[in-house]
């Protein structure tokens, strides 16, 4: 910390502790006892409770020769309603000293000791420091979980003991801790839907659907009434669900149809496999599902801007955010289980018209190699041309294509431009290490699929020329006329926006829309089961 830093925390936290109202002077003793355990927060525990943030916390006592901080009566009482609040949040508050310091204040109700006092300061710093960086930041690293994650909603922020110092110099405590949270409507979205679900939960969740064949609107099936009763507790089916005639109905098919949109299953009112399975995902799991999503959002919302472009993987949808407003979006096809597309961070910053494709090393390995031990004229059907390191094409029919070409194949495999180009009509560039971008595809046809993973990687989007034509808007004369122009000539051409855009590829299985619509998907990669268990697992223990 700068000595400017220091300075100035110091001289917020003396006129905390001087304060003014019903604080008291800070007690000698108390600093004494204070300031003996500092040099120990890393390793030593208070009351059995190991620090969450020791680091900030000792820079925050250091900062005020160990006064004590929450000296006003009322410090403690709204700390630890803060601390029952959390899990409201998704947060645990068990993990925030929430047993240590009740009873740490019942024994200094009976017996005002220096030292009871100085555990319970310490404490009660350390669950304000624990509680403000998490529901600013979340309570799990996501790079943790994943290496390629870049995004760091720290970088930059304050030390967290600055942010300590002005809950505690704040005129409601309270007040200043719910200012850390994110104030986005996606969520409150999902803070309503968490209160929802348990409040189900509690009192026993809904019945579960039999398997069986798939039930058509107008037929009958013994199942109905389970299905009845099972959308009435969720509030697709606006009766109480206790109708016991086996047809299934045009009531009952607007809530199943109302059920299937909120899930992204295919909204025909067919009773399917897919719609079994969702209905039957126990209120319990659905509580956990909304809990991680929460940590998401805590993990990227108060990092974003107006403007951005968002690609949720699970709901395999993009969208373009203008002014906080989504003025544009698009069904997406995503990588495949064996190549998932990460999620991260970057700024796309070129659109690249009649694009060419350079096959990746990992697609000649796996696929080329083998297509060309089947069939010599594979490149020629898929119109790959071979070139050597001088960008001089080269006969494939001159290539040994074994298994030691796919470990060391020194030649570019390239297709040019053209409907039947793998990128499509054009491609969006946003540089990163992983060779993520956003393109047009050939295939259009996959988009119908629900659950689009098509992809080596790369996001390949619907009607990518109309986010062309919004993102181009206003530069240059970029019209729709424009760029179908340029389309017609088949020649490639580079643009540079002008205002660059972030993009943040994300992995909600749960969202919520601008009407706060709650939307839950299918976890594709099996990525919830980590996060849940990391935000459940035990905070720092001796």
């Amino acid at each position: 910390m700068t000595k400017f830093r220091f300075f100035a925390l110091a001289v917020l936290l003396a006129a905390t502790a001087s304060g003014c109202g019903e604080s008291r002077p800070a007690n000698a003793a108390v600093a004494e006892s204070i300031q003996s355990r500092v040099p120990s927060f890393e390793t030593a525990a208070i009351r059995g409770e190991r620090l969450i943030e020791p680091q900030a916390v000792a820079r925050l006592y250091q900062a005020r020769a160990s006064k004590a901080v929450w000296t006003d009566a009322k410090d403690a009482e709204q700390i630890v309603g803060a601390i029952k609040g959390l899990e409201q949040d998704g947060l645990t508050p068990g993990d925030y000293h929430l047993s240590a310091i009740e009873a740490l204040r019942r024994e200094w109700e009976k017996a005002r000791t220096a030292d009871l006092e100085a555990e319970l300061d310490i404490l009660l710093s350390d669950a304000v420091a624990g509680m403000f960086d998490h529901l600013r930041y979340g309570r799990v690293r996501p790079s943790s979980l994943d290496s390629r994650w870049n995004v760091d909603p720290r970088e930059g922020a304050p030390p967290l003991e600055e942010d300590v110092a002005r809950v505690a110099a704040a005129n409601s405590v309270t007040d200043a801790i719910e200012s850390a949270k994110p104030n986005h409507f996606i969520y409150r979205g999902l803070v309503g839907a968490l209160a929802k679900m348990r409040e189900i939960d509690a009192k026993g969740g809904w019945p579960i659907v039999p398997s069986g064949k798939s039930i058509l609107p107008g037929k009958s099936d013994p199942r109905i009434p389970a299905i009845r009763a099972r959308l009435a507790v969720t509030g697709e089916l606006s009766d109480r669900g206790e109708s016991t005639t086996p047809v299934y109905d045009q009531e009952l098919q607007r809530a199943v149809e109302k059920f299937q949109t909120t899930h992204r299953i295919d909204t025909n009112g067919v009773i399917d496999k897919s719609t079994i399975a969702a209905m039957n995902v126990s209120a319990s799991d659905c509580v956990g599902q909304v809990r991680v999503n929460l940590e998401r959002a805590r993990w990227v919302l108060r990092g974003l801007q107006e403007d951005f472009v968002l690609v949720n993987l699970p709901a395999f949808k993009a969208y373009l955010i203008r002014g906080g407003k989504n003025i544009w979006e698009a069904r997406t096809q995503i990588g495949e289980e064996a190549t998932q597309t990460p999620t991260f961070r970057a700024d796309m910053s070129t659109v690249v018209f009649n694009p060419d494709w350079t096959v990746p090393q990992s697609i000649i390995a796996n696929e080329v190699v083998k297509g060309m031990q089947k069939n010599k004229n594979y490149l020629a059907e898929k119109d790959l041309v071979l070139l050597d390191k001088n960008d001089k094409e080269v006969d494939p029919r001159s290539i040994r294509w074994g298994s030691d070409t796919a470990e060391n194949f020194p030649y570019t495999l390239r297709q040019p431009p053209g409907e039947g180009n793998a990128l499509g009509r054009v491609k969006f560039l946003f540089p990163n290490k992983y060779s993520i971008y956003l393109h047009d595809t050939p295939s259009k046809q996959s988009f119908e699929s629900d659950r689009r993973t098509f992809s080596h990687g790369c996001i390949r989007i619907e009607n990518p020329l109309d986010l062309a034509r919004v993102l181009l808007e206003g530069q240059d004369s970029w019209t729709a006329d424009k760029i179908a122009d340029v389309i017609r000539t088949g020649k490639m051409e580079y643009v540079a926006l002008e205002h660059p855009i972030p993009v943040l590829i994300v992995y909600w299985t749960v969202s919520v829309g601008l009407t706060g619509d709650v939307r839950f998907m299918s976890d594709i990669y099996s990525l919830d089961p980590p996060v849940l268990a990391a935000l459940d697992a035990p905070t720092r223990r001796p």
